[in-house]
């Protein structure tokens, strides 16, 4: 049961601003049963940037989808800490770009902010802040199809932020682009991050991205999914992306991580 009722309000726990326990989804395929994920327990920190990897198939982008409320569990429960009962519980950008292709740039950002019926003056104050964070100050006015898919993708990230959700959801959102353009987003994003401090639940296969941006790496064990291993990324903020690559420690983390990953995979 996915909550966000009193008992967990945030003015009750400073500390933990997602909480899952013995969380398990099953779906029925046919006559059949496929466990998704299976006991997984979970407590993230209000404005923790944690990164989910794991093998595929292994439930990653089902908790993530529960956590949206776009999949309910088959046991256990999720509590999120509300801070503001009128925010969004929660925004999620998908590996494809999901803007509307009607709509220019601005009207996209502030699409959420219209829905919940924000004045015109704040609706137009966010949303300039925010694609000017995105770079995207000369494509404001411009429509999707006139933009790159980097750009499409930095506009879904104002998006996401401009709608000031209590979580912030990502799934793969930078898989498809190539390498100049996803490490340009990964600092775009870790830039926005920061002056924002929103809690972000990001699902990556790349252990490289996983580093670069979190301050928590979960390692996932083949489906059924659950928590196999944690790992504590320190490195100073802010961080460049290839300057970090360049760190020893970086590669002997990500050793490690591959290691786990590796023999889940090949245990499939």
């Amino acid at each position: 049961m996915l909550t966000d009722n009193a008992v967990f309000a945030a003015s009750r726990d400073s500390v933990s601003k997602i909480r899952i326990r013995d969380l398990g989804k099953t779906f029925s395929l046919g006559q059949t049963e496929v466990t998704a994920l299976t006991k997984v327990n979970l407590d993230v920190t209000a404005g923790e940037f944690i990164c989910i990897v794991g093998p595929s198939g292994c439930g990653k982008t089902t908790l993530l989808r529960i956590l949206a409320e776009l999949e309910a569990p088959t046991q256990g429960e999720v509590l999120i800490a509300r801070d503001d009962p009128s925010a969004p519980l929660s925004s999620m950008i998908f590996q494809e770009s999901s803007i509307f292709p009607w709509m220019t740039i601005r009207d996209n950002v502030a699409y959420g902010l219209r829905l919940r019926g924000v004045d015109d003056t704040q609706i137009n104050k966010v949303v300039t802040h925010f694609i000017k964070l995105a770079g995207l100050e000369r494509f404001a006015d411009a429509y999707p199809h006139q933009l790159s898919g980097g750009m499409k993708q930095r506009a879904s990230v104002a998006r996401a932020f401009s709608n000031d959700p209590e979580i912030l959801l990502m799934d793969e959102p930078f898989a498809a682009l190539d390498e100049q353009n996803k490490a340009l987003l990964q600092e775009e994003l870790l830039r926005i991050w920061s002056e924002t401090r929103k809690t972000v639940v990001f699902i990556t296969h790349s252990i490289d991205e996983a580093l670069v941006l979190s301050d928590r790496v979960l390692v996932m064990s083949a489906r059924p999914g659950r928590l196999k291993a944690e790992f504590k990324v320190d490195f100073p903020r802010p961080r460049r992306v290839y300057d970090l690559k360049a760190d020893p420690a970086f590669g002997r983390m990500g050793r490690e991580i591959w290691t786990l990953l590796r023999e889940e995979v090949a245990g499939q």
